[in-house]
């Protein structure tokens, strides 16, 4: 994969830019956040709605992060991804955390993203890789679906939503790295260049 910046072809033709995100992006994620639903922010440790946690992210060690992409339309924050190892006490493990801006999912991005982030955590040789999710995300489970993504325990009732009376489910699943690096050689030795 070449490096970045990244151009992406979305499957309406839409392009946007991938990069990695740098310390002037604090004020983009801060208004990228506000345009995502609350309940799709549940799943981060932290108020996301606070633009001082935002510029703590770039500036405090206790965040671990392997790897930190923005994706752009017309120089506008609209995905985020991250692989990272806060709260993993496992050097050969990571976590992924994703997430879209509403108006651009469903059309490939995701899929993309998530490509890289097994990319970028194949050549920081992980092993392992979680992921945190909600079980009403459809389109995110059908991306872990494709990459057989396995769920190992579901903590129930284990989240608040301060607008709903009810707790949310969150499934954790896992992935073996080395499953998709078999994945990746067997596509290049049959679609690769010759």
């Amino acid at each position: 994969m070449p490096e970045y910046p990244k151009v992406l072809i979305l499957n309406d033709n839409t392009v946007v830019l991938s990069r990695p995100a740098e310390s002037k992006d604090v004020n983009g994620i801060y208004n990228f956040f506000k345009k995502i639903p609350k309940s799709d922010l549940l799943m981060y440790q932290y108020d996301v709605g606070d633009i001082e946690k935002i510029d703590s992210w770039f500036t405090a060690s206790l965040y671990k992060k392997l790897f930190q992409l923005v994706t752009l339309k017309n120089d506008e924050i609209i995905a985020k991804c991250t692989l990272h190892q806060e709260g993993i006490y496992w050097q050969n493990f990571a976590e992924i955390k994703l997430i879209i801006r509403p108006d651009f999912r469903c059309r490939g991005l995701g899929t993309q993203l998530f490509n890289i982030l097994l990319y970028e955590g194949l050549k920081r040789n992980l092993r392992k890789l979680v992921v945190r999710y909600f079980p009403d995300n459809t389109s995110f489970k059908k991306i872990l679906d494709h990459y057989d993504f396995r769920a190992e325990t579901t903590l129930s009732y284990y989240v608040k939503d301060d607008d709903e009376k009810d707790r949310k489910d969150i499934i954790i699943a896992s992935y073996n790295i080395a499953d998709w690096a078999r994945r990746f050689e067997f596509y290049n030795a049959i679609y690769g260049k010759k």
